[in-house]
């Protein structure tokens, strides 16, 4: 029988060793990296987050740019009822951006069709109005973005402070729970009884309309909703192993809440904050339509909608301008807090 020589190539590992089995083999994803990769995969909450940052940067910048003021009338009203003209856009024959508009009179010419009149021709303006102008003179353009950008500022800021008395509240409520959760549940659920309209209403009117009038009525019961999602989620983080063992560490209670509790709970947070932003907007424009909002000169898409009201059907624009930004702007944030829900909630997650 003969020899075989062994040589060590023979001894080689076929396959993986145990130790490359435990190498990582791509970089590890943080929760909020991981829901930011989930979120970018959802095309609606993409287009929701284009939409508020295009409608943001117009509330800022485009009334900082333009050569007419939101409040600066016309004493002639020699520009009254301008119709929309854009420059290049204008054209285009399809588009309603000319400048022309039929004779509010109904007059038709010899085919049956409606007389157009080019009404910066015949006032002799030179300038361009985007959006048209109001009963005043006033460039609606100006006055709409100058509008979006109260209506924004007014529901970022109450959900904002909705979540910190919402934040404290649960917080101290869920934490510590016992005859502290009781009578502080018994406190919000007597505030949330009385009708939330009826609420605002009468603030408003002690108050009078203003912005931070708005915002402190909103405010007043609009903490709630939010107080009970950090009680919940404290009262199910709060007898976890960590939280056990940062006790048993000594670690104050504020600590506990700051460090532990409170970061474990910001998903459901985040999420109620995207929902609240909307709707704090929708109830700033709906005080505004009804007269107790925003107060003239000054102008929110609520008051532009109400202005418009009474000439909807001789100059349809100066209503149907504002109500679109504020139908695209109420429908974006939802479309992204929709997304958040999906990125970061992980019952969502497929």
């Amino acid at each position: 029988m003969s020899k075989q020589n062994l040589t060590p190539e023979m001894f080689e590992i076929v396959g993986t060793t145990l130790q490359d089995q435990e190498k990582i083999s791509r970089p590890s994803l943080t929760f909020w990296k991981d829901a930011w990769v989930r979120l970018k995969k959802n095309k609606g909450a993409l287009v929701g987050l284009v939409m508020v940052t295009l409608i943001i940067l117009l509330a800022i910048f485009a009334p900082m740019v333009s050569p007419y003021d939101y409040k600066e009338q016309d004493p002639t009203l020699k520009t009254q009822y301008l119709p929309p003209k854009i420059p290049v856009l204008e054209n285009v024959s399809w588009l309603p951006f000319d400048g022309e508009m039929a004779d509010i009179t109904g007059a038709t010419d010899e085919n049956g069709d409606p007389v157009m009149i080019d009404y910066y021709a015949e006032t002799g303006e030179e300038d361009y109005h985007y959006f048209g102008t109001d009963e005043f003179g006033r460039d609606i353009w100006t006055r709409v973005w100058y509008g979006a950008r109260i209506s924004i500022a007014i529901g970022i800021l109450a959900a904002l402070i909705d979540f910190c008395i919402g934040v404290a509240y649960g917080g101290i409520s869920g934490y510590f729970g016992g005859k502290v959760d009781i009578i502080m549940q018994r406190f919000s659920e007597i505030l949330i009884g009385i009708p939330f309209l009826v609420i605002v209403i009468l603030m408003m009117l002690v108050l009078g309309p203003g912005f931070w009038s708005i915002v402190f009525a909103m405010v007043v019961t609009g903490w709630i909703g939010m107080s009970r999602i950090v009680r919940g989620q404290f009262l199910k983080l709060k007898n976890q192993e960590y939280v056990m063992a940062a006790t048993t560490l000594g670690a104050s209670s504020s600590r506990i809440i700051l460090k532990h509790l409170l970061p474990n709970s910001l998903g459901p947070l985040i999420i109620s904050i995207m929902f609240t932003i909307p709707s704090a907007i929708f109830f700033e424009s709906f005080l505004s339509f009804i007269g107790l909002g925003i107060p003239a000169p000054q102008a929110s898409l609520g008051s532009l909608v109400s202005d418009a009201l009474p000439v909807l059907f001789i100059y349809p624009y100066m209503l149907i301008i504002p109500a679109i930004i504020l139908s695209v702007l109420i429908l974006s944030f939802n479309l992204i807090a929709d997304g958040l829900r999906d990125a970061i909630d992980p019952k969502m997650r497929k």
